[in-house]
């Protein structure tokens, strides 16, 4: 007779077989002594013959308990034919169904594998205080630890967190994985305790990535790989666990990932060049640029460990495992987070119009000009040349990172996505823009023509319109330009604001316009143009001395008639 005492508490005893397990109404006192009086009682002569199948009514089937090991399993081959052990291997974790009940051995049919029955001891399915808790019908869990000649065999230890370092070294061999829990954290690694036995795992075998904080594992039961057993020291590895994890899930993962496709994933990593996103066993990283398309200080300032973040597949490369260059070994996924983002640019461009006089801030400084923020995410380049009226080696010289100023939109590339700007003092910015828009009662009025653009030798007037110790600014008809002091026509060192006053007009030529569209005008140069232009017009006014007409002739002639 066999006592089963389920987990819920109710006790059964089970007789022999095709009879109906029969109703415990004992005390539990009394059950135990039951139990003790069954197990003195002498074994009967072991029979040759192999136990009858119980009828579909019985519930429960009793092996007699003196037939051995080998008669059993030799008894259910010959019932249901050969087992077939095909998939199944020492370390795989099976979900199976108690069949039969032995003396010290119970029968499991395991699933997913057709006719494939084991074995499992059944002090593995006793509790503390020794009752059997499972009995025919009950499901249980358990690993391979044998794959034989013999048969199939189970074994729930490692799951119930109980071990010894014997099955500890089989757990090792056959890279099963066992369960313990945290206890605390050692130099290098955690403790772990399985059953009674000690283990140790490495900081860098803790988990996929470095483990800043160690101790969050405490008290968390986890998966681990044996990867060292040597005496009483057991070594253990959760990292390989994952690793073979995110291998199978990698490669279903994989069979979805396309370049510009849109996916979502999780922050494993957060560095100073970018951030890694876990895509579902594949991981990607998203550079420091494709986050926003506002400036970022730090990728931290924009997502953090554990984030779930929408991003498109920028770019794939394959691993290249034979190449010396250890970067491309790894195969690289690019992701972009800003992609998926409102672009700012066109949105500027119904708020920004060239001519504009706008303040920005200095956010970059390269050798060919400064780089200066408009909106969040628009930048705007103002060349070297037009950061200053006289000619500087580097924009540090003139304006520094941070730093506030005034610049006029120039030119807006809507393909290129560039905002070419020039510097302007604060003074220009807030005089009313030279051309304004005509108000709605002059709406009707005419078009005014618009001024011709400048040329090079052109004389313009021009009027004073700011005053600095390097030169004097005019604006004309059609532009406005920088008259130096070298080029006023006055001795050197002449404080230009005592010869010179806001407002006064001053006759100027063009001496040169550059690319960014500067004027550089000159006093000097449109004096002598005005004396050029009175000997030209002086030239016009002499008649030339025709052949049948009487005068002077030409001072060759007098000279010669002279010496006569």
């Amino acid at each position: 007779m066999v006592v089963v005492k389920r987990a819920s508490g109710a006790i059964e005893t089970r007789g022999p077989v095709g009879e109906a397990p029969a109703e415990a109404t004992a005390t539990a006192e009394a059950t135990t002594a039951a139990a003790e009086s069954s197990a003195a009682t002498p074994a009967p002569t072991p029979r040759p013959v192999t136990p009858t199948p119980a009828p579909t009514s019985a519930l429960y089937e009793e092996v007699p308990e003196a037939q051995s090991f080998a008669e059993m399993f030799e008894a259910q081959a010959k019932e249901g034919g050969t087992p077939s052990r095909k998939g199944l291997r020492v370390g795989e974790k099976v979900r199976g169904t108690i069949f039969q009940l032995g003396a010290d051995t119970a029968f499991v049919s395991v699933e997913g594998a057709a006719k494939s029955e084991a074995m499992i001891e059944l002090r593995e399915l006793k509790d503390d205080e020794g009752i059997l808790r499972f009995g025919v019908g009950d499901t249980i869990d358990a690993h391979v630890v044998e794959v034989g000649a013999k048969g199939i065999l189970l074994s729930r230890a490692l799951a119930k967190g109980s071990a010894n370092l014997a099955l500890l070294a089989e757990a090792r061999a056959s890279g099963m994985p066992v369960e313990g829990m945290v206890l605390s954290v050692n130099k290098g690694g955690v403790e772990v305790a399985i059953g009674d036995i000690r283990a140790f795992c490495p900081i860098s075998q803790l988990d996929l990535r470095y483990v800043e904080k160690p101790d969050q594992f405490i008290g968390e039961k986890l998966q681990f790989r044996v990867s060292e057993v040597r005496e009483r020291n057991v070594v253990l590895s959760r990292r390989s666990l994952l690793e073979d994890e995110q291998r199978q899930l990698a490669a279903e993962t994989r069979k979805n990932l396309a370049q510009g496709k849109i996916v979502k994933g999780k922050v494993t990593g957060v560095r100073d060049f970018g951030v890694f996103v876990d895509l579902g066993g594949v991981e990607g990283m998203i550079p420091v640029s494709e986050l926003s398309y506002t400036r970022v200080g730090h990728p931290s300032d924009v997502v953090k460990v554990g984030d779930d973040v929408e991003v498109e597949i920028l770019r794939m490369e394959a691993g290249q495992p034979n190449s010396p260059d250890k970067s491309k070994q790894k195969e690289r996924i690019t992701l972009s987070m800003r992609s998926r983002q409102e672009d700012p640019f066109q949105k500027a461009l119904s708020e920004i119009k060239e001519g504009d006089r706008l303040q920005g801030k200095v956010v970059r400084l390269q050798q060919f000009g400064a780089f200066v923020e408009l909106r969040p995410g628009v930048d705007g380049l103002v060349h070297i040349s037009a950061l200053s009226d006289r000619r500087i080696a580097h924009p540090r010289d003139v304006v520094k990172e941070g730093e506030i100023i005034w610049v006029s939109v120039e030119k807006i590339d809507t393909q290129e996505k560039r905002i070419g700007l020039r510097r302007i003092s604060e003074e220009e910015a807030q005089r009313p823009p030279e051309e304004r828009t005509a108000p709605a009662a002059e709406a009707a009025a005419p078009a005014q023509p618009a001024a011709p653009r400048p040329k090079v030798g052109q004389v313009v007037m021009g009027k004073v319109d700011r005053i600095e110790p390097y030169g004097v600014f005019l604006a004309f008809p059609g532009g406005k330009g920088l008259l130096p002091a070298s080029e006023t026509g006055t001795e050197r060192g002449t404080d230009l604001r005592k010869h010179y006053s806001l407002g006064q007009e001053v006759k100027v030529a063009i001496l040169d316009i550059d690319a960014s569209g500067k004027i550089r005008l000159s006093v000097t140069a449109a004096i002598r143009a005005e004396e050029r232009a009175e000997v030209e017009a002086w030239q016009k006014t002499q008649q030339p001395q025709g052949a049948g007409k009487k005068g002077f002739g030409t001072f060759a002639d007098l000279l010669s008639k002279a010496r006569k």
